[in-house]
């Protein structure tokens, strides 16, 4: 079909020579994009070795792609089908519009952005779906159109919006289902243990609230014999600066009491790359991940500094978001670095949880907090327990944040691995034996 300025056809390469472990060629996302007219004009090592397992062609010709059905809020009744928009599930139906398994793309406003969907589903307007699959391999087209950067086929409105027309149009190359299913599997089972790991830091996150509500706002920690100290009569005195009662032998400070904190500083502007040169720098809350911050700057000026496992909170709007530092780095104006002067971090970290959820709701009644002082920080009032009760804490607290951060850090590696093997497997240049 010939190219015309109304109808923008962009193309996606043929597949280079496949290598059981390796490439040790690069492609540029622009080169994956546009295609290479070198090659298309001369036939590839994997035309000649694999004409029977892959094949070329277009995206239409593998799937169809129909736009999302329009639904309100208003309109949804409770359920358990999913409602897709183009961020992925945002609601929940009593009817379904699509069968599962299937594949979303966003369509409008977030672009591209690809979601599997196990069970039924109601795909959104915002979205397109995978009508027809043609017989390929579900789970092999979401990590397709993963791998595709559908959001350069912008239609150019004042909204991002993916026309499915132009999508329809993309040349590509792809192995027959049998291949297919072996490549969805490598992507899956590293998706399957990412997923794993983050149910159990879940689960743990919950239990680890669980027993601090229970220990130190309901006051049931153990007594001395074992039994819930309040509810077995435990002596509670009334503390006038927290405005509550709390167990004898507890008192209250400041959170300098209980914490060692370092304010940042940002460096020099010149120091900074992202080569890797020098130390990792996070700048605020910005660059916060689930649990630790991804890495996206270096500095080879660094002031001041965090360590490893301290509790890193943002300072600046959305003031109290809380990391926790997964190695050494230089810090920014826009955080705080925390560690306990007692050894008790899981305790420190709660408190802090429990300064966000304040900061939270004052936010919502409309006081906005733009930023918090170092004065007002390091004054924040803090109930301190008994040495006993908060050593018995850490010794439980203490081992869940160090295996919730070996997950992460296992999640980040897999993450790297997945992410490396997505184009390659796509393009062929690693095979799946």
């Amino acid at each position: 079909m010939a190219r015309t300025p109304s109808t923008p056809q962009p193309s996606f390469p043929r597949k280079r020579e496949s290598r059981d472990v390796a490439c040790h060629g690069k492609t540029s996302m622009d080169s994956r994009l546009r295609g290479n007219d070198e090659q298309r004009q001369s036939p590839s090592p994997l035309d000649d070795c694999c004409k029977d397992k892959w094949l070329t062609t277009t995206l239409g010709g593998l799937i169809t792609l129909q736009r999302g059905f329009d639904i309100t809020k208003a309109a949804q009744s409770n359920g358990v089908y999913p409602v897709v928009s183009s961020s992925g599930i945002t609601s929940f139906h009593d009817r379904h519009m699509a069968k599962g398994p299937g594949v979303v793309i966003g369509r409008k406003g977030t672009l591209g952005t690809a979601f599997f969907i196990r069970g039924d589903f109601w795909p959104h307007d915002t979205t397109l779906w995978v009508k027809d699959f043609k017989g390929n391999d579900e789970e092999f087209i979401y990590y397709l159109l993963k791998s595709i950067p559908l959001e350069r086929l912008d239609s150019g409105s004042a909204n991002p919006t993916l026309n499915r027309n132009y999508a329809h149009l993309l040349r590509i190359a792809a192995p027959i289902p049998a291949v297919q299913k072996k490549i969805a599997y490598v992507l899956f089972t590293l998706d399957a243990k990412i997923d794993l790991n983050n149910r159990i830091n879940a689960e743990l996150e919950a239990l680890a609230k669980t027993i601090y509500d229970y220990w130190f706002v309901q006051f049931d920690f153990p007594d001395a014999n074992g039994r819930p100290y309040k509810s077995s009569g435990g002596k509670m005195v009334w503390n006038e600066v927290l405005k509550r009662e709390i167990p004898a032998g507890w008192t209250d400070g400041v959170l300098t009491d209980i914490a060692n904190i370092t304010m940042g500083q940002s460096p020099a502007g010149d120091s900074y790359n992202e080569e890797g040169h020098g130390v990792v720098f996070f700048q605020g809350s910005t660059d916060f991940g689930t649990r630790s911050p991804d890495v996206r700057m270096y500095t080879t000026a660094p002031g001041r500094m965090a360590r490893e496992g301290d509790v890193l909170v943002s300072v600046r709007a959305p003031v109290g978001t809380l990391n926790i530092a997964d190695r050494a780095c230089c810090i920014g104006r826009g955080l705080a670095a925390l560690n306990s002067k007692n050894g008790s971090g899981g305790y420190l970290y709660r408190v802090m949880a429990d300064f966000k959820q304040i900061f939270d709701r004052r936010s919502s009644e409309g006081t906005t907090f733009g930023s918090i002082t170092k004065g007002d920080l390091f004054g924040l009032k803090v109930l301190i327990p008994d040495t006993r009760t908060l050593q018995s804490h850490a010794r439980m607290a203490n081992e869940w944040i160090r295996s919730s951060a070996l997950r992460d850090k296992e999640n980040r590696e897999l993450t790297r691995l997945r992410d490396w093997l997505l184009p390659l497997l796509m393009n062929g240049q690693v095979r799946v034996a």
